[in-house]
């Protein structure tokens, strides 16, 4: 569900996620998608984000 969310994004090359490590892994194109837009799409998905870098 989160990694549908996060890949259905436009710039979005890849999402890893892990439940257990309460982690996700994105691989992007700078410019094309922001930190902001791929935390919205984890919390439409029902669940909560914060980055990490």
């Amino acid at each position: 569900m989160v990694t549908k969310a996060l890949e259905g994004l436009k710039g979005v090359r890849s999402a890893e996620v892990s439940f257990k490590e309460k982690l996700a892994r994105v691989t992007y194109e700078k410019g094309a998608v922001t930190v902001e837009q791929m935390i919205e799409a984890v919390k439409r998905a029902g669940f909560l984000a914060t980055p990490q870098y």
